[in-house]
């Protein structure tokens, strides 16, 4: 229930007791006014549901962190603003990596696509040693989305670089450029057999790569 008898005093009382009654009050009182101070901060990157997010965040760290509000220090008013300012920074900071991780992706698919038209640069046998990665296009172009595209584009991209150059020709042919594997064959003088077998442990280096990658993230 919101009671709007109370003053910010009184809230910041029985926010610190952990009043559900406080906090519902405090939304209805500030959501509004922090929404467009953080669509401020952001300075038009992202969305409006990127300041929608901050508010939840902001209020949700308030009724975690409220014991940090010292009232000698300043108003909750002030105190909540603050919060509000460290918060949106900290998604600004969020959308201008995304943003420039997309715009690298998009650059990238753009050398490759040069690149693959004009022959490309060649090593084993005279046949293309510089691949980059291209995933198929998601069906929704959410934010989201193209960021996980271009996380994934870059994670595989480490992962080939790891492959000796022939395992890398062979699955940027088969997987990228859909090539048979007769047609690998004829390529590279291999058999057929020797095709599928360095297929084969190519994906297994990757999988084993990528899993690693997902290691390390979870670690951070």
């Amino acid at each position: 229930m919101v009671r709007q008898d109370w003053s910010d005093e009184d809230l910041a009382q029985r926010l610190q007791q952990h009043d559900p009654e406080a906090l519902e009050t405090l939304i209805s009182r500030y959501s509004r006014e922090v929404f467009y101070f953080i669509r401020l901060v952001l300075d038009g990157i992202g969305v409006a549901q990127d300041a929608e997010e901050c508010v939840n965040d902001l209020f949700v760290a308030v009724w975690q962190e409220i014991e940090t509000f010292d009232a000698a220090r300043g108003t909750l008013r002030t105190w909540l603003t603050m919060r509000a300012k460290y918060i949106a920074l900290d998604r600004r900071r969020q959308l201008c990596r995304r943003q420039t991780h997309i715009l690298q992706s998009a650059d990238e698919t753009r050398q490759w696509s040069t690149a693959d038209s004009s022959g490309g640069r060649k090593g084993f046998g005279g046949y293309e040693h510089e691949y980059r990665v291209t995933l198929p296009p998601h069906p929704e172009s959410s934010m989201e989305h193209l960021i996980e595209q271009s996380e994934r584009r870059e994670e595989l991209r480490v992962a080939l670089a790891t492959l000796p150059e022939l395992d890398r020709y062979l699955i940027y042919q088969r997987y990228f450029k859909f090539a048979s594997t007769e047609e690998l064959a004829a390529k590279t003088g291999l058999t057929r057999h020797a095709v599928d077998t360095r297929l084969w442990r190519a994906r297994k280096s990757l999988r084993e790569a990528l899993k690693e990658h997902a290691h390390e993230y979870e670690r951070i």
